[in-house]
């Protein structure tokens, strides 16, 4: 189980990236399939992410996950 500082972490890892291509959080979401609302509250740590979503984002936003999760 991972805590929530290493949650946070990644979490503000996904935020940055998305920043960094110019993707709105609606963007996301529609990747995703969810709303943006979900999506933001995804983002703020209100609502776990998991694995399967986990694994999407980085696939969208071009990030390896071994690396993310090494990082914390």
């Amino acid at each position: 189980m991972m805590y929530k500082k290493e949650i946070n972490k990644i979490l503000a890892t996904i935020k940055k990236r998305r920043s960094q291509l110019g993707y709105t959080q609606m963007f996301i979401a529609e990747k995703l399939h969810i709303t943006q609302n979900v999506y933001s509250k995804i983002e703020s740590n209100k609502i776990k992410l998991t694995v399967c979503r986990l694994s999407l984002l980085c696939d969208i936003l071009e990030i390896d996950i071994v690396s993310l999760l090494r990082s914390v």
